[in-house]
């Protein structure tokens, strides 16, 4: 009786579970870094709050690891905490109202922070007792759903009951424990090489493990998203590795074996020390680093083996972070970048098995590639600006809501107020209305927007509904109640209906339709049509409201103008200038951002309004002149230019500036020589010639005049040459 339960035991239940539970960690972790690690990114993580939280997650699951790895035996009141644990967790995560990790983490940070220490933790304990049949079938969990995920990206799974599914395993798994303190399946499904007995391969498994562990912290680090590429090349090359060195034929060939070793090893430090080209070479130094590891994991390994793998892997970090933050000379960090070859040669240079020979050439090698291939990283930057990530500017001062940063705080919003690049936090929103954009990350922001529901707390979403920007409609938005306005659209909860509203300054009567009417899905330069119409037909109360409206939609992209000058986008400061000056003209204030912002943009003819607008101020005059000569020029608009030389050579002969005028003075006479006005430039150099008879340039200006006077008048007398000079 008890043999048969034991060989069932043995054979059946507790190995098929020790095999689901093992597919389960690989798949659900994978999946956790795909889905959270997306949403996370919309997380700002310059706080203090996420570095705790890896921190924590990270030393939670060392203290699990480390724990089962060398203590084998659970007790039972240890067995029983973490299964009535686990028990809780699953139950708090399957009666959780949104299945975005992302949403937890803002409005519940201290449950998230709790599950996720107990979380790590509670797959350290498992991790710590795997065996090569565990461990493989965590592996193929992993590469199978990240291959899967290549070609399926668009998962609707939800990761929390992912995640519950897993803890009710896991309290499977602390259950057997309470009445089985070593598995049996261990003993059952023993997977041993002989390549990992082998003393002299002992540092291949630490120098490859320590390598991948240290790219892998920076390439999180430095490129922080869904890391599907990375979990596969890492789980699939382990699992190969793993699998060859189980090959019967390759434990007789020591030699070979170690040659494989050092040559894949070295090929590791070198795509290593490419620094610069992580992006490019990451998936080539994570199988390699992996199939080293799969390949040469020995079948024990002592703790103080364990504690060299953390002393490399800082060592191998600090020196990273240090040439990427210190700005040194290329000779200095090079230099520096040695470093990295002691720390990865000392191994074998202890190694008594090895003869001199073969040590001195690895480490010779290691050197020059060191000195011959390092290429340090850049510094980074601040993300560059994108276009893309502003619509087009909106009318909306004609709501009565008054934005400003006190009452209000924005996420990648419409409006021309700084938007804060990450989903606020409950301490950030706080006694404010959060005003939302919907061009990015929709489906969580719809669980932000429903977790906000929840609470009450005032939030709107802003849509524009123009020609080129249509905004696909999102049917959770129905739930919202919505107020339509000229050219956008704004969705709000029902508890705040009686906040949103046309602004004060417009009509309350019949009037307020009839320019709904008129204004309403029209371009900018339609709705000026439109109002100049009203202005030049209309009088009394419809010309005070169109004149009004002008003011409202000025107003509204002065403020657009105003945004994009203190972010540095000039050109599009423009732009909103050249619309709001087709609505009212340009204020003061608004005449010094054009100024500004002109200066540091190619001129284009757009701009010529603006310019002009420039010119009719006595601050701005000499630039707005200066830059609209060489634009009327180039567009052939030869009476402008020369209207404008006239204006500016009288500014810079009343300012006792006779250089600038001078010189200006000869400018205007090249352009009537260039358009063979006689009338215009024989006076001017007859003057100048009288007043300074030695003067080179206005004689040779005189003789140039004769010269294509008399070419003309040859051309009049041969009319094939009149001909050829047409053609």
């Amino acid at each position: 009786m008890d043999s048969q339960w034991k060989r069932f035991w043995e054979t059946g239940l507790f190995p098929s579970l020790e095999f689901s539970l093992s597919l389960s960690i690989g798949y659900i972790l994978s999946l956790f870094f795909y889905v959270a690690g997306s949403e996370m990114a919309l997380i700002d993580r310059t706080d203090t709050a996420y570095p705790i939280l890896q921190a924590l997650t990270a030393l939670s699951f060392a203290a699990g690891f480390i724990y089962r790895k060398y203590k084998q035996n659970l007790s039972f009141t240890i067995s029983l905490g973490l299964f009535i644990l686990s028990i809780v967790q699953a139950i708090w995560l399957f009666s959780g109202n949104t299945s975005e990790f992302l949403i937890d983490y803002i409005f519940s940070f201290e449950l998230v922070l709790m599950g996720s220490i107990l979380s790590a933790f509670l797959i350290g304990i498992y991790g710590g007792s795997l065996r090569d049949f565990r461990f493989l079938s965590f592996t193929l969990g992993v590469t199978t759903f990240t291959f899967y995920s290549l070609f399926e990206p668009n998962q609707n799974y939800s990761i929390k009951v992912l995640l519950a599914s897993l803890y009710v395993l896991l309290s499977f798994y602390f259950f057997s424990t309470l009445f089985q303190q070593t598995p049996i399946s261990s003993k059952f499904y023993k997977i041993r090489s002989k390549i990992g007995k082998h003393p002299l391969f002992a540092p291949f498994y630490r120098s490859g493990l320590s390598l991948l562990i240290s790219y892998c912290v920076l390439h999180l680090y430095f490129q922080p998203g869904p890391k599907i590429p990375l979990i596969l090349s890492i789980s699939f090359s382990v699992t190969i590795g793993r699998v060859l060195s189980l090959l019967s034929g390759l434990k007789k060939e020591t030699k070979a074996v170690y040659l494989i070793g050092r040559v894949s090893l070295l090929f590791a430090f070198f795509f290593f020390i490419y620094q610069t080209y992580w992006s490019s070479f990451f998936i080539a130094l994570c199988i390699i680093t992996g199939t080293i590891v799969g390949f040469f994991k020995p079948n024990k390994t002592p703790y103080k083996e364990y504690l060299m793998i953390g002393i490399e892997t800082s060592i191998y970090l600090g020196i990273s972070f240090l040439l990427y933050f210190w700005n040194l000379p290329m000779g200095i960090r090079t230099l520096t970048a040695m470093l990295f070859v002691p720390v990865l040669m000392y191994p074998y240079l202890l190694q008594k098995h090895i003869i001199r020979l073969p040590r001195i050439a690895m480490l010779v090698v290691a050197s020059l590639i060191v000195i011959l291939f390092f290429s340090p990283p850049t510094i980074r930057t601040s993300t560059p600006f994108s276009k893309k990530e502003i619509f087009d500017p909106i009318p909306y001062a004609i709501t009565n809501l008054n934005f400003n940063e006190e009452e209000y705080i924005f996420y990648k919003s419409v409006l021309p107020f700084p938007s804060n690049p990450f989903l606020p936090k409950r301490s950030e929103i706080e006694g404010k209305t959060v005003v939302l954009g919907l061009n990015s990350n929709q489906s969580q922001i719809i669980s932000y927007i429903e977790r906000l529901s929840e609470e009450n707390h005032p939030f709107l979403i802003i849509t524009t509904r123009n020609k080129t920007n249509q905004f696909h409609h999102i049917n959770a938005l129905s739930l919202l109640s919505r107020k339509s306005f000229w050219n956008f659209d704004i969705y709000y909860p029902n508890y705040m209906a009686n906040k949103i509203n046309y602004s004060s300054a417009l009509p309350s009567d019949w009037k307020l339709k009839y320019f709904a009417e008129k204004l309403d899905n029209l371009t900018f330069l339609e709705a000026v049509t439109v109002l100049d119409s009203v202005l030049k037909y209309s009088s009394g109360d419809l010309r005070k409201d169109a004149n009004d409206i002008k003011h409202l939609y000025y107003e509204s992209f002065s403020s657009y103008a105003k945004f994009y000058h203190s972010i540095g986008q000039n050109k599009l400061s423009l732009d909103a200038i050249a619309l709001a000056r087709k609505f009212e003209s340009p204020k003061p204030d608004l005449l010094r951002i054009a100024f500004n912002s002109l200066k540091f943009t190619t001129p284009e003819a757009d701009y010529i309004p603006i310019l002009e607008d420039l010119s009719k101020d006595s601050e701005f005059q000499e630039f707005a002149w200066n830059s609209l000569i060489p634009m009327f020029e180039s567009l052939g608009e030869w009476n402008h230019a020369l209207n404008t030389m006239s204006l500016l050579e009288k500014f810079y002969r009343s300012n006792n500036q006779q250089e600038q005028a001078n010189e200006l003075e000869l400018a205007r006479v090249r352009l009537y020589i260039n358009q063979e006005n006689w009338k215009e430039v024989e006076p001017v150099i007859s003057t100048r010639l009288r007043e300074n008879p030695n003067s080179v340039i206005w004689e040779r200006l005189k003789n140039e005049v004769i010269e294509k006077k008399d070419s003309l008048r040859r051309i009049s007398v041969r009319p094939d040459l009149k001909e050829a000079r047409i053609q």
